[in-house]
């Protein structure tokens, strides 16, 4: 009898598990969104629980299979006030992840 193979989860679904998490573990998000990419999840996260810097700072993170995230990861923290400057067009999403309409509200 073959083994079964198991089945690797798509991006999406992974973004929408770590977007969960991090709401969970940071009540005071506000709204997580996705920019789409084929190799890694990016999010932007919308939080109370960050100052504002008018910063655009990304963080990476390696995948961690171990813990179900077979990607690597990478997350922005924006405040309202800095997420409402993006929306507005004074600051800008790092270069390839489009436009704020671009973006799909996964929370």
């Amino acid at each position: 009898m073959a083994a079964k193979a198991s089945k690797t989860p798509d991006i999406e679904a992974v973004a929408n598990d770590l977007a969960r998490a991090h709401r969970r573990d940071d009540r005071a998000t506000v709204a997580i969104y996705q920019a789409r990419a084929q190799d890694e999840v990016r999010l932007v996260e919308v939080t109370g629980s960050v100052g504002t810097t008018n910063d655009v700072l990304p963080f990476r993170m390696g995948a961690r299979p171990d813990l179900g995230v077979p990607f690597a990861s990478v997350v922005v923290l924006l405040s309202p006030d800095e997420w409402q400057s993006v929306e507005q067009g004074k600051l800008s999403l790092p270069s390839g992840w489009g436009e704020p309409a671009d973006l799909r509200k996964i929370a």
